[in-house]
């Protein structure tokens, strides 16, 4: 991803704004929307900040859990509590009203994941009204092999970011058609790419089936990815739920911010 300067904090001239604090929350924005690990150098530069200021920051953050150091000098987000991330909050609002169309279509679970730093995570959910559904959980974090919006995130990556997201999550086994061996998964996730979504058949719930579509950034990766949940008794008229979600997933990356990759 290209370095840019952030943008600096809002209502700097208010009586009771704190700067240090503005500078910290400033600068886990920096890490949220970079996606990868950072250099004091980097955040300093990136920040506008002195280099003390940036490293006392930046420690600050370390010790409190918000960020963990890697390989000596760089940085990347911790997982101590969720912080107001911009990008994610874009991508939501851009998709949910293509996630209500798809739920009054089709009445069942319509799910939204997004890409973090080293793992996948479900950032809005409409549930199905039906009485027996497959449920999604907001906040709950995705396996990025054996689910349809794992599998699409994690198929539109360079390869390096791909090893990552499986090592951070391992291929777990959560069915007898949970795909875990490397090379029968890579297959799949090539497929993925070649066709433009992807299909968890009862891989990460008995019963439990799901279509998903990539939502790609401008730099041709998925930063996100949107489905359709269904128990595998109405699992029917695959074709339609593929070209709606597809539909859908396309919309939504109309307007994804031209800073996200």
């Amino acid at each position: 991803m290209e370095n840019k300067q952030i943008t600096p904090p809002r209502n700097t001239s208010e009586r009771y704004f704190s700067k240090a604090i503005g500078n910290a929350l400033c600068i886990l924005e920096l890490f949220q929307q970079s996606g990868r690990p950072l250099t004091l150098s980097e955040v300093r530069q990136q920040a506008k900040l002195p280099k003390s200021s940036a490293f006392r920051i930046l420690r600050t953050l370390e010790v409190a859990g918000y960020l963990r150091r890697i390989d000596g000098d760089r940085f990347t987000l911790g997982g101590a509590v969720m912080v107001p991330n911009r990008p994610v909050n874009q991508v939501v609002e851009a998709a949910r009203p293509l996630m209500r169309e798809l739920s009054h279509e089709f009445r069942e679970t319509i799910s939204l994941a997004f890409l973090f730093d080293n793992h996948i995570e479900v950032a809005a959910v409409l549930d199905s009204p039906h009485r027996i559904s497959m449920g999604n959980t907001v906040g709950g974090i995705i396996p990025p092999h054996a689910s349809s919006l794992g599998k699409c995130i994690t198929a539109f990556q360079p390869e390096g970011r791909r090893e990552r997201l499986m090592r951070s999550f391992s291929l777990v086994r959560f069915t007898p058609d949970t795909i875990v061996e490397e090379v029968a998964l890579n297959k799949e996730l090539d497929l993925v790419r070649e066709r433009g979504y992807a299909a968890d058949f009862e891989e990460s719930t008995p019963g439990g089936c799901c279509l998903g579509a990539p939502i790609i950034g401008k730099q041709g990766h998925a930063i996100a990815a949107i489905s359709i949940s269904t128990p595998k008794m109405r699992f029917n008229d695959q074709e339609r739920l593929i070209a709606a979600v597809r539909q859908a997933a396309a919309a939504i990356t109309q307007p994804v911010p031209h800073g996200l990759s």
